[in-house]
């Protein structure tokens, strides 16, 4: 089952900004006296965090390759990361689940001396193949099926959600977020002998997904080489900005 968290649920507060929003609603009802319309209204913003470990994991891993052209470095490259990905699929990995995240070929030059203008010797490339593992239990054992595959290097490793668990926790955020917001919009109503007696708007008005990320480490023992990762926790915020009828 999928474990969520409530952290955080906050709204625009202190005494600067609870001066301005009593000076809003003030200047609401003198305009309001003009036209007949004794309705005031003050605005407010809430915001919400929910944490949840990750059931989604995205590595890096890369080939490189060394040759007197491009043309033999970009077949090398093909050839050592047709290597990979079929190591990876070998270990159960789909083909929609390895894509190419970077491919580059670039000249070689010696280190540039003083006076002296740098001296091509070749070219170099990297094939960076982009990882996508849904059982996050088994990164580790994905990373060191690419080393053994032949991986140069193992990049970025970053933790995240798959869709329908990311917005069911942005709904519970959003949730929280309003009633954040109904709950400070009461307090400036209370500020000024009033009540809250209607919404007139309500938006949302930021938030999103902040993945964890880790640097790739090894861990010696008896058996080989293995990787362990330990994961923290992926927060989801939302932020609503809502306008209330006062009286």
């Amino acid at each position: 089952m999928q474990r969520r968290e409530f952290l955080i649920g906050t709204a625009a507060a202190g005494a600067a900004g609870l001066s301005g929003c009593l000076g809003t609603a003030q200047q609401a009802t003198d305009t309001a006296a003009g036209d007949g319309d004794s309705g005031r209204t003050v605005t407010v913003t809430g915001s919400a965090e929910m944490q949840a470990a990750p059931d989604r994991a995205v590595i890096e891993a890369s080939v490189e390759a060394t040759g007197d052209n491009a043309a033999a470095v970009r077949d090398a490259l093909s050839t050592r990361s047709d290597s990979l990905r079929q190591a990876l699929r070998n270990a159960g990995l789909d083909d929609d689940q390895l894509t190419t995240g970077r491919f580059a070929i670039r000249p070689e030059y010696t280190r540039r001396e003083p006076g002296t203008e740098p001296e091509q010797t070749g070219y170099e490339g990297t094939h960076t193949i982009t990882i996508e593992v849904d059982d996050v239990d088994t990164t580790g054992d994905v990373i060191d099926t690419a080393i053994d595959g032949g991986a140069d290097s193992i990049g970025r490793i970053e933790y995240t959600l798959a869709e329908s668990t990311r917005e069911s926790l942005r709904e519970d955020a959003l949730k929280a977020a309003v009633d954040t917001a109904r709950d400070e919009a009461d307090v400036l109503a209370a500020r000024v002998d009033s009540r809250v007696v209607s919404v007139q708007q309500l938006n949302a008005a930021g938030g999103g997904l902040s993945p964890t990320y880790e640097r790739y480490a090894v861990a010696e023992d008896a058996a080989g080489g293995s990787t362990e990762l330990q994961p923290d926790d992926v927060t989801v915020s939302a932020s609503v900005e809502a306008t209330y009828r006062i009286d």
